[in-house]
């Protein structure tokens, strides 16, 4: 009886060895998925191709201590919900706070937009006319209007799920989403336009949770997103401000734009 208490004991405790093995090379496996997709690992030949400098990067980007290493704090930054776009250069560095992409030569500027499941139309129209009102309020020379007439639209906004296109007429987006709680959205620089939501997400004007443990319920909020979004459109990168609205990974509540939003936009459109 000891002999086999022994040998269960031998065995369950390899057993746990390996799945722990396989759980961390599961973890580091998602871990340089994600540098390469926000450029911490360069996608050109120049730029930096070593792992741990890549998450050094991350972590510098981030606020973390620089370790080198997936610890328990970078791992938890890297799972949180977040906007699509890279971070940094497509060589893989940027540390400095806005930086810009393009603008608009014209500032009156039209938008189109579809809708998603969660809300009444009139509430995602409400919130994504206030949404880019956040904008036009700092740097007054900006002008927004809906339209319905996609065809002379600056902006199109859509809501799409896993491989998506835009709105009617627009080719299938080459970032596919992935699913509730990872990539809630994505936008195009200065002057494509398009603003993507996935539409697996759920919304809710600006986020809340409610219930407990396996009955919670999480939402994002719509309003906090679309202002990230369109900051996008409008020529603005992400900031390694953490209250910045152009800080990467998804906030919720009212928005606020930070001095370093401000700063980044009238930079552009004064």
């Amino acid at each position: 009886m000891f002999v086999f208490l022994v040998v269960f004991s031998l065995l369950f405790a390899g057993r746990a060895v390996c799945d722990k093995f396989e759980e961390d090379e599961d973890e580091k496996n998602v871990a340089m998925n994600y540098l390469k997709q926000y450029h911490y690992i360069s996608r050109t030949r120049s730029g930096n191709h070593n792992g741990a400098k890549a998450i050094e990067n991350f972590q510098r980007f981030f606020g973390l201590p620089v370790t080198g290493e997936l610890d328990e704090d970078t791992l938890y930054q890297m799972k949180k919900p977040r906007c699509g776009v890279p971070d940094v250069d497509v060589d893989g560095t940027r540390f400095k706070r806005f930086a810009t992409l393009g603008k608009w030569q014209e500032t009156t500027l039209k938008y189109y937009l579809t809708y998603g499941d969660d809300m009444s139309h009139s509430d995602q129209a409400r919130i994504i006319a206030r949404a880019f009102k956040y904008w036009s309020d700092v740097a007054p020379r900006l002008n927004f209007a809906k339209t319905d007439d996609r065809s002379i639209a600056d902006f199109r906004i859509s809501f799409g799920r896993r491989t998506h296109a835009g709105v009617t007429g627009e080719g299938q987006c080459a970032l596919p989403f992935d699913g509730a709680g990872k990539v809630l959205a994505h936008a195009y620089f200065p002057s494509d336009g398009r603003i993507h939501f996935d539409d697996e997400e759920r919304y809710t004007e600006t986020g809340a949770s409610s219930g407990w443990w396996l009955w919670k319920k999480e939402s994002h909020g719509l309003l906090p997103v679309a202002v990230h979004e369109i900051g996008h459109a409008l020529g603005l990168k992400h900031s390694n401000v953490k209250g910045s609205i152009m800080w990467p990974t998804a906030k919720k509540g009212t928005p606020t734009l930070h001095q370093d939003d401000i700063n980044g936009i009238r930079s552009l459109y004064g």
